[in-house]
């Protein structure tokens, strides 16, 4: 199993209970020192659970180089012999006007959310559906559901959305399948404080620069949201890759209100409005 972003975050979380379940994986992070402490980490929930640790593997590569997603492919299939499943977790969030964004800023959001999944994917394809396995994409509720301040990003991940279902397309009839994953704000811990776990400090300088309000840089924009329980939703991510699920939205309500708004686009999007209203007008 390749894990592309796995040595930070929910990547990390995900990797962790992929060894203790007994998984052989390749890491993939841009840091070398990033790269390493994820494989002791890894390391020790697989000895924890009475797994051997010699299939754990790392590789420090940006996936934004061209050439880069073939290489970690290659490492993959020279490392552990084949290739039945790769998770993609690499992606990141932002505070933006996109009225006042420039082209580059758009670009650069495209570059990290879509642009890095694309060239890993092609090269993965063959011997995921050789192997009749998965190409499970983490995108965001914000690939789902718009919120404000939060537009550069929401256009990343509904195109890596989009990506995942023309993927899915061309896989499905060579035994391959893909997950879609669309997960509300995750809680980011061990944070020191309670301000800290909340976001607030993360995008104060987008806001700022941006002169947004200071409501929006809590987790999901702003928005009335529980943030979930990152090793809950590892094991349901792992879950749906054992049912053969297609997507898989967290929390589900939002799965509910994201089919509101393409049915009833108008209703929808009021009452989308209202939960982020509340969620601006809440005190600190």
């Amino acid at each position: 199993m390749l894990v592309a972003g796995g040595t930070h975050g929910f990547g990390l979380v995900l990797a962790r209970q992929l060894a203790g379940r007994g998984a052989q994986l390749l890491l993939v992070g841009r840091s070398p020192a990033g790269v390493r402490a994820a494989i002791a980490a890894c390391e020790s929930a697989a000895a924890a659970a009475g797994w051997p640790v010699e299939g754990l593997h790392g590789l420090a590569a940006d996936l934004a180089q061209p050439g880069e997603g073939d290489r970690a492919v290659a490492v993959c299939l020279e490392k552990l012999g084949g290739l039945d499943s790769l998770f993609f977790c690499i992606g990141r969030s932002g505070r933006t006007a996109v009225l006042k964004l420039p082209a580059d800023e758009f670009r650069a959001a495209i570059e990290v959310n879509l642009i890095t999944a694309i060239e890993i994917s092609q090269a993965a394809a063959d011997p995921i559906c050789r192997a009749g396995g998965e190409l499970v994409y983490i995108g965001s509720l914000a690939g789902k559901l718009v919120t404000p301040a939060m537009g550069a990003y929401a256009v990343g991940k509904s195109a890596l959305a989009a990506f995942a279902d023309a993927v899915r397309l061309e896989v499905a009839p060579r035994g391959g399948r893909v997950l879609l994953v669309s997960p509300g704000p995750i809680h980011r811990h061990p944070e020191p404080t309670a301000e800290a776990d909340r976001g607030f400090h993360r995008y104060d300088d987008e806001v700022a620069r941006h002169g947004l309000s200071a409501e929006v840089a809590a987790p999901g924009g702003g928005a009335t949201i529980k943030l979930l329980d990152p090793e809950g939703l590892a094991t349901e991510v792992l879950d749906a890759c054992r049912e053969g699920r297609l997507e898989l939205t967290r929390p589900w309500k939002a799965s509910l209100l994201a089919g509101l708004i393409e049915w009833f686009p108008a209703w929808g999007r009021q009452l989308l409005a209202r939960f982020t209203a509340k969620a601006a007008a809440r005190e600190d």
